[in-house]
């Protein structure tokens, strides 16, 4: 009778565990489907913010993720291909393993849950204000040339004026009459951005539309390859949401085609 005591003391501290233990291995099924369920809800949930993300990027209002937002994105994303790994090796187990990998599934779908709960409000908006519309460039006094600046000016502030074309001889100053311009625009922020673009002698099509898109900073849904055609109608697109701008193509050589680099005209 002397070991009855110890032996019911030992029972009493396995008893819960071992009970887990054996709910993990008869129930593991259902541990399985709430794992998938909890695993689609957030890959769901994931794809609506990222969609809702861009929705708010595309309007002329030069918004950019909140951090916040950003970071749960990155988290989920990771925890996802984890749910991957983990679905991988429960699918791959063996019967005896029935309960460890219970547990795992358990303790994965209770993290998801958790991501879940944290997913950003999309009601308050996923995006904030970002930069302002540009930074100043550096460029010499002007001299001598006012009275071909304030033509200028003048007609970017005619609003039925979409296009200026701005010609010479090298050295006479263009550049930098466009510069003081291009700086006199984001101080006065009568539009939304304002766009600097170098095309150089050397044109190249693909060059100059990334040198946009990256101006845009939207370059995350910029296809980096592809043909010409599509990349210009993609550009295009954006140019269209990018709000009230002007863009300045600078040290041009020779004909360029607006349409063919994925300028609206």
């Amino acid at each position: 009778m002397e070991y009855v005591e110890p032996v019911v003391g030992i029972a009493n501290c396995l008893g819960t565990p071992v009970c887990k233990y054996l709910q993990y291995h008869r129930k593991m099924n259902d541990y399985v489907r709430n794992f998938k369920r909890m695993r689609d809800e957030l890959n769901c949930k994931m794809e609506d913010i990222e969609l809702q993300v861009k929705a708010e990027l595309l309007r002329p209002l030069r918004k950019i993720p909140k951090k916040v937002v950003e970071n749960w994105l990155k988290d989920v994303k990771e925890m996802i291909r984890e749910a991957q790994v983990v679905e991988n090796k429960v699918r791959n187990g063996r019967y005896l393993c029935r309960a460890c990998n219970g547990k795992l599934v358990d303790e994965k779908t209770r993290e998801m849950k958790r991501f879940l709960d944290k997913a950003p409000n999309a009601s308050k908006g996923l995006a904030t204000d970002g930069p302002s519309a540009g930074l100043p460039l550096p460029t010499s006094e002007l001299v001598g040339e006012e009275a071909v600046r304030n033509e200028i000016w003048a007609c970017l502030m005619q609003e039925e004026v979409s296009k200026i074309g701005v010609w010479g001889m090298g050295g006479v100053g263009k550049t930098t009459i466009m510069k003081h311009i291009h700086n006199d625009l984001l101080k006065q922020q009568r539009f939304e951005r304002v766009i600097w673009v170098t095309i150089s002698k050397e044109f190249n099509v693909m060059k100059v539309q990334d040198d946009i898109a990256g101006a845009l900073k939207l370059k995350e849904d910029w296809p980096r390859e592809g043909d010409e055609l599509r990349r210009a109608a993609i550009l295009s697109e954006m140019l269209k949401n990018a709000g009230k701008h002007v863009l300045i193509l600078d040290d041009v050589w020779d004909k360029v085609s607006l349409g063919e680099v994925g300028i609206p005209e």
